[in-house]
């Protein structure tokens, strides 16, 4: 009896040009990478994390996802945010992030690394 199963096709809704941008990361300016800790921040997944917020073509609870990973990567939600966020998850059975939150993490990203997700 082998073990071996067929790979599941996954069709996808985007553009060959989104998957690739998806891949490739949003690039991070030298000049913001510098401004913050190196060692604190992993620019290569957050560009990655940027790039599929931007192409991935994502609903709400996606986009909120990825704003929460780079949120509590850039260290800007406290245990009490935390908590919230998994109230509301237990109290709705879906994730998602308050306007605020999702304008907190929006304006971090635009200050701190000069990348505008409003713009997109």
């Amino acid at each position: 009896m082998s073990s071996y199963s067929e790979p599941r096709i996954v069709p996808l809704d985007m553009l060959d040009t989104d998957y690739a941008k998806m891949a490739a990361g949003e690039p991070i300016p030298d000049d913001k990478k510098q401004r913050l800790s190196q060692d604190s921040y992993d620019f290569g997944r957050m560009g990655k994390h940027i790039a599929r917020y931007r192409y991935g073509n994502l609903d709400q609870q996606g986009q909120d996802d990825i704003l929460c990973t780079l949120g509590t990567t850039a260290g800007l939600f406290t245990l009490a945010d935390t908590e919230a966020m998994n109230d509301r998850l237990r109290q709705t059975g879906r994730f998602y992030l308050t306007p605020g939150e999702r304008q907190q993490v929006i304006n971090w990203l635009a200050d701190e690394l000069g990348v505008d997700l409003q713009g997109s």
